[in-house]
């Protein structure tokens, strides 16, 4: 099952709809995609692309290993519609939804476990999460609130 399959099957048996969570078309998505790489890598089109942010970040890791489910607690406003990207390294760019931070968190806990971004519509801020189970922010105002990691 791919990434995006399994988002799918997530979004439907939470019940969740186009205005919680909302697939972007691909062709907008790839320009969306490009314009995030541009922003916070540098352009560099990698797959961990948060081996290459070129802003400050702060990172933490939680011995649950489920950041995700702190990202509400961290974002501005949990109903504010964001970018939400899943990484799939088997397409040329990752799928990108447009979702509230609610409704992504929900979705990332029903999903095996890929690698995600969240982002702000204005690119002032992004979280995410790992496949070392490590929560990182990048941008003032997510960064001032991250929690305290216990691992």
């Amino acid at each position: 099952m791919s990434v995006r399959d399994e988002i799918a099957a997530a979004i439907a048996n939470l019940g969740l709809d186009g205005k919680q969570i909302a697939e972007v078309p691909e062709s907008q998505a790839a320009a969306l995609f490009t314009l995030f790489l541009r922003h916070f890598t540098g352009g560099l089109d990698v797959r961990w692309w948060w081996e290459h942010f070129t802003m400050p970040s702060t990172s933490v890791t939680f011995s649950d290993q489920q950041g995700f489910r702190r990202l509400c607690s961290i974002v501005p406003n949990p109903e504010e519609h964001v970018w939400f990207v899943a990484e799939d390294d088997e397409l040329a760019s990752y799928p990108v939804y447009e979702a509230t931070p609610a409704a992504a968190q929900q979705v990332i806990g029903e999903c095996y476990g890929s690698e995600y971004y969240l982002i702000s519509k204005d690119l002032a801020w992004l979280l995410c999460e790992n496949h070392h189970d490590r929560l990182i922010a990048v941008g003032a105002v997510v960064e001032q609130r991250m929690p305290e990691g216990d691992a």
